[in-house]
């Protein structure tokens, strides 16, 4: 699924203008070529930039929050507990009325 980008630079630590390695001239032969490159990178991160806040304003408008979180938990504790009452009064009238029946 990684795309292999020929536009993305890699940083090493260290190295460049301002760093402790000695002195020497800051590398800005390339300067030219590497702000090119960035330049054309640019519609594809902007591509990329696109789809990411599609993605993310998906998730904040289907998302559950907190809130929604601990409603659902109260609700399903409710169903839980007046599900087991019915069934505990399904079983006794069943029991009940075979108690009464047989006897």
């Amino acid at each position: 699924m990684a795309k292999s980008n020929s536009n993305v630079f890699s940083f090493t630590p260290g190295s460049g203008a301002g760093s402790n390695n000695g002195g020497g001239d800051p590398p800005g032969d390339d300067m030219e070529a590497r702000v090119k490159a960035l330049e054309v990178a640019i519609p594809d991160i902007r591509e990329r930039l696109v789809r990411v806040e599609t993605k993310l304003d998906s998730v904040e408008k289907h998302g559950a929050t907190k809130a929604d979180l601990a409603t659902m938990e109260s609700t399903l504790i409710k169903w839980f507990v007046g599900t087991a009452f019915a069934m505990v009064g399904l079983a006794s009238a069943i029991a009940f009325g075979l108690a009464r029946y047989l006897s």
